[in-house]
């Protein structure tokens, strides 16, 4: 057997291969959906409104996750194009039966996909102050309706950084940004202080950023820990040991989402009550190291990894129920 015939080799040059994963996913999520508890309903964070249960609470999330993999597939983070890296996507969110029914998550991920998508179309140019002026300010308008998207600022600064968009006046310009929906907050509360009994609670507030609170590591945890640094680690290393791929700003796309999702991987471990959103956030993260990695060399060791991949994610399929 040649390796081009490989299991690796025929799912990354087959022509159906993102039909079989959509297929897979489809059939993994509805016996999610046979298997799991239908959800009773939930508080949104912070503004305590109630959330839809029953089976709309796994329909919403299924329409998000859709909502994530095109989204995603509008981002230039490949050399060349992969046309099964939304469905591999899919088929992770599929298998993380666990957050099927969370709708709170489910919307998280698709407004921080959005997010990441505004963050990384600010590049080095004439413009770039005015792109990281509006990346800023939707995140700080996107903190009032989620508070945990104050965690992602250290990325911000980060990847001005990493993309070498750097320098007092653009630094400023992004600060302003962030700033600009509290000013607005603070004029509208200060005009009309009535406004102030419908804003979130400071308590509240810090109840929904706890930390630390170090999550327990149950069974599926621990199995989540070990399937995704098998993902992160080796993509790590290839990336420092490769020229793949070679245009500079993609292996800057390609640093900064390995340096975000191994900052909400630690954060999750010691944000307990944010676990499950941080882990939607990085679904996406993982399914591009994961192409990242099949798209290279196909080899003895890496059809293996690759077969080892798949056992993992549905063993965390198998776990999500069992758990519940």
């Amino acid at each position: 057997m040649t390796y081009s015939r490989s299991l690796q080799g025929r799912f990354v040059s087959g022509r159906y291969t993102p039909l079989i994963l959509l297929l897979v996913s489809v059939v993994v999520w509805r016996i999610g959906a046979l298997l799991l508890p239908a959800s009773a309903g939930m508080l949104w964070p912070v503004y305590m409104f109630s959330v839809t249960g029953g089976v709309f609470s796994s329909i919403v999330p299924l329409f998000c996750y859709i909502a994530v993999a095109v989204i995603l597939g509008m981002l230039h983070l490949h050399e060349r194009r992969i046309s099964w890296f939304t469905s591999l996507y899919f088929f992770l969110s599929a298998a993380s039966l666990f957050i099927h029914n969370d709708v709170v998550s489910a919307v998280s991920a698709v407004l921080f996909i959005a997010l990441m998508a505004a963050l990384m179309a600010c590049q080095p140019g004439d413009d770039a102050e005015g792109a990281l002026f509006a990346a800023f300010a939707l995140l700080g308008l996107l903190s009032f309706l989620l508070p945990q998207f104050l965690f992602l600022l250290p990325l911000f600064v980060a990847y001005l950084l990493i993309a070498n968009i750097s320098g007092l006046k653009r630094f400023l310009a992004a600060m302003l940004g962030l700033i600009l929906p509290f000013w607005f907050l603070f004029g509208i509360t200060y005009v009309w202080p009535e406004v102030a009994e419908y804003i979130p609670v400071i308590d509240r507030v810090s109840g929904c950023l706890a930390f630390p609170a170090v999550i327990e590591f149950t069974p599926l945890r621990l199995l989540l820990l070990v399937a995704e640094l098998g993902v992160m680690l080796p993509a790590m290393m290839v990336f420092a040991t490769s020229s793949v791929p070679s245009k500079p700003f993609l292996r800057r796309r390609l640093l900064f989402m390995l340096v975000a999702n191994s900052y909400l991987l630690l954060l999750s471990i010691f944000s307990a009550p944010n676990f499950d959103m941080l882990y939607a956030w990085r679904v996406p993260g993982t399914a591009l190291f994961a192409s990242y990695l099949f798209s290279l060399k196909v080899t003895r060791y890496s059809n293996i990894y690759f077969v080892l991949f798949f056992i993992f994610w549905l063993a965390i399929a198998v776990f999500s129920v069992w758990a519940n």
